[in-house]
């Protein structure tokens, strides 16, 4: 069994089943009216809060989700959770303080700038960047099965956007020079 698997359950539900050391544990992301929700289904993870916040991290981490939200057309920033993921090495994007209404938005830059170096912030961008350009490419290869090409004006305009993706990840790699101070996490 692989360690991330996800069931498309309908448009707008999606079940995963993520391998965190050596146990599986299952998620439900499922879409509201404001976006996507992750939610824990795993009776361990909604009696011990502390390890589902360690699972959900990981969860945020892991590539295959990272993919299969590309796949589905979800971004980050649309997901939040009802998992307190408050203080973990996680994107904003995926906190639950994203989502308060009456939260000081003064407050949630400073607590980003102090809990990520700018490595973190660049790897995370190029990470964003980089699912973009999967699923446009995924637009593509449905596009020529269908027997779009090079030819066609809307072909043309995805493959121009994969370009200024690919040119947008260039640029924030080539950002991220050496770490010169791999023990340093905050920036003030």
């Amino acid at each position: 069994m692989d360690a991330f698997q996800y069931e498309l359950t309908s448009e707008s539900s999606i079940n995963l089943k993520y391998e965190y050391g050596g146990e599986y544990f299952t998620f439900s992301l499922y879409r509201d009216d404001e976006g996507w929700v992750l939610h824990p289904f795993d009776g361990m993870l909604l009696r011990n809060p502390a390890m589902c916040t360690l699972v959900a991290q990981e969860l945020f981490k892991h590539k295959p989700f990272q993919v299969m939200l590309a796949k589905e057309g979800i971004l980050f920033t649309d997901i939040r959770s009802t998992v307190n993921l408050e203080n973990v090495n996680t994107p904003v994007a995926a906190r639950n303080e994203r989502e308060s209404r009456g939260g000081n938005p003064a407050d949630d830059l400073m607590d980003f700038v102090q809990q990520h170096s700018i490595e973190e912030v660049i790897d995370y961008e190029s990470n964003l960047v980089g699912s973009r350009i999967s699923f446009y490419k995924e637009i593509l290869q449905r596009m020529f099965m269908d027997n779009l090409g090079p030819s066609d004006p809307e072909f043309q305009h995805v493959q121009d956007i994969v370009r200024i993706y690919e040119q947008a990840l260039e640029r924030l790699s080539s950002l991220n020079g050496p770490n010169l101070d791999p023990g340093r996490r905050g920036r003030y």
